[in-house]
């Protein structure tokens, strides 16, 4: 019966360290880190103010991890690749009203990840469209690459 129970328990250790393992590699692999000082929208999650690390999901190249201390979600990204130029990390953000869509994340220079369009996005600026403040701005929060 001790052998029984400490098989079990072996089991249980390994079982438990392999569901543990992708998330301390992906902590390793936090790419930018940016505070983002308004509530917005990303994909389909609507996120606080916080610092948020983003990431790449290792073995899926179309996603993109956002963590924040209290919540995060993972968004779906078309990759486009831009010659070098130096520019700093950032996130941007589609602003109407009082409402944010982030909409990209700039990799140092290297990269654009373009999030699609919601369609809270889109009924957003429909609603504004009427309004005064219709215009779509843009905001650029500059990331930290670790």
């Amino acid at each position: 019966m001790r052998i029984h129970s400490r098989l079990v328990t072996a089991l249980a250790t390994v079982a438990v360290l392999a569901t543990i393992a992708p998330v301390w590699a992906q902590d390793a692999d936090v790419h930018l880190i940016a505070r983002v000082p308004f509530a917005f929208t990303a994909g389909n999650a609507n996120l606080p103010v916080d610092t948020y690390r983003l990431s790449r999901m290792n073995g899926h190249p179309e996603m993109v991890v956002l963590r924040g201390d209290r919540t995060g979600t993972l968004v779906r990204i078309d990759e486009v690749r831009l010659p070098r130029n130096g520019d700093a990390p950032s996130l941007v953000f589609h602003r109407y009203g009082d409402q944010y869509f982030l909409r990209q994340v700039r990799w140092e220079g290297s990269s654009r990840l373009d999030l699609p369009q919601t369609k809270a996005e889109i009924e957003a600026a429909e609603v504004r469209r009427n309004q005064a403040a219709a215009r779509m701005e843009t905001i650029v929060i500059t990331a930290e690459r670790r």
